[in-house]
């Protein structure tokens, strides 16, 4: 039985640095990848090549969804504990 009581529990304290700066780097290239969408759609949509057009607004839109999502996730998850 130890003498001095466990103040910091660091597996859990570890193991929330690590999710944190997983899921915020993750998020942020999600992001990123939406913002690439978005301006590729623009730009090859004045370049009159409406089929790649839409490919780059599928992928800005299924980015963008991906996002909502992590939010979601996030808060659900924040709420739950």
């Amino acid at each position: 039985m130890p003498l001095v009581a466990e103040i910091v529990e660091t597996k859990e304290l570890v193991q929330t640095v690590v999710y944190a700066f997983v899921a915020g780097v993750g998020v942020t290239v999600i992001f990123s990848v939406a913002i690439w969408g978005a301006a590729r759609f623009v730009d090859l949509n004045q370049e009159e090549r409406p089929v790649a057009a839409g490919a780059a607004a599928l992928v800005g839109v299924l980015a963008l969804l991906a996002v909502v999502a992590a939010a979601v996730i996030g808060v659900i998850v924040m709420t739950s504990k």
